[in-house]
């Protein structure tokens, strides 16, 4: 290779400086040019919201079936350097296969290690703030590797009123099983299994022994049966107001959203005896009690059983379950204006 002369440097130096120059120039046309475009501190609750309205407002196309338009920002760091995602809710012409904002921001953080959620900031189309769904809550909250259950949902309406919630006070009484994979929800089970037993074979006779004995074996029939999608399955059962009793089991299907889940299976029951339930237990095989999932939670509370008693071991998964009522599954139920509710902040 030939050695370099005083002119060959001086050129390179010019040529290197003329791409320093070209490089800053880019930075600089990609950077926010408005101090509104750049993104908020990590602690501007303002700001975030002021985002969130912007990104909200922007979307021009609505949802095909509500029309309501939801955006959800999750802001979290990475790295030691504070980011943040921006989640539409969009819908499908069967319900059940829509997806709301808070879980398409998320579902971008997918498989991504060392990331740490610090909030979740929404905003409606309502004029009031409108609190997260039953299934954005179960999700944001089993999501142990992103968030904690300490982690701050704030909503914002159009009126500037705020709603500002921790996902474990927006999802109480979760299952034991929230923030387990499914290996450690199955150890967890059999760890759980004799006490839970012992417990059942305790309250014999009763309104809930009964309620949790028909759930329980419901549950234990559908794993007698083997299947390789997953290793837990779910029973319920309720004892009705005129004292009649109705089980079912939860149905799995490969594609798991396509599950149906066994309180959802066990209303179609009760509708059909038209009583009211007074005990609903939810159980695994192992007999520990669950409170209902995040769609059985919303069907109950919307669909007018917040009076029921629902069993559930809710962290502890031994001894005696706590007996709660339904309502206070779903603290601040979220209601579309287009669907003539209002919200409880």
């Amino acid at each position: 290779v030939a050695a370099s002369t005083p002119a060959h440097l001086a050129a390179a130096a010019a040529a290197g400086g003329l791409v320093a120059v070209l490089l800053a120039r880019l930075r600089s046309a990609a950077a926010p040019q408005c101090e509104e475009c750049a993104p908020p501190d990590a602690d501007d609750v303002d700001g975030w919201l002021a985002l969130a309205h912007r990104e909200r407002l922007a979307r021009k196309l609505t949802p095909s079936q509500s029309f309501f338009r939801v955006l959800a920002i999750v802001v979290y760091e990475v790295e030691n350097e504070l980011r943040h995602v921006v989640g539409h809710n969009d819908e499908a012409c069967c319900l059940l296969n829509s997806c709301c904002g808070e879980r398409a921001a998320f579902l971008q953080l997918a498989g991504r290690a060392g990331v740490s959620v610090r909030a979740c900031y929404i905003t409606t189309d309502a004029p009031y703030p409108v609190t997260s769904g039953a299934l954005c809550r179960e999700y944001m909250l089993s999501q142990s590797w992103l968030t904690t259950p300490d982690m701050p949902v704030v909503t914002e309406g159009g009126d500037g009123r705020r709603y500002t919630r921790t996902l474990a006070e927006l999802y109480p009484y979760a299952s034991p099983y929230t923030r387990l994979d499914s290996a450690e929800q199955l150890a967890f089970g059999k760890v759980a299994a004799p006490a839970a037993r012992a417990a059942m074979e305790r309250a014999a006779g009763t309104p809930a022994g009964v309620a949790w004995r028909a759930a329980t074996e419901a549950a234990e029939r559908l794993a007698a049966a083997g299947d390789a999608l997953h290793p837990l399955s779910f029973g319920a059962a309720a004892v009705l107001a005129d004292g009649r009793v109705v089980a079912a089991a939860q149905r799995k299907a490969l594609e798991y959203g396509c599950s149906q889940d066994a309180v959802c299976q066990l209303l179609a029951l009760i509708d059909d005896r038209g009583s009211a339930p007074a005990v609903v237990a939810h159980c695994d095989q192992f007999a520990l009690c669950h409170a209902p999932f995040a769609p059985a939670r919303a069907l109950l509370v919307e669909g007018g059983f917040g009076d029921a008693v629902v069993l559930c071991h809710a962290g502890k998964g031994d001894g005696a379950p706590e007996e709660v009522k339904a309502e206070a599954l779903l603290p601040a139920l979220p209601l579309i204006p287009k669907l003539g509710g209002a919200s409880t902040p």
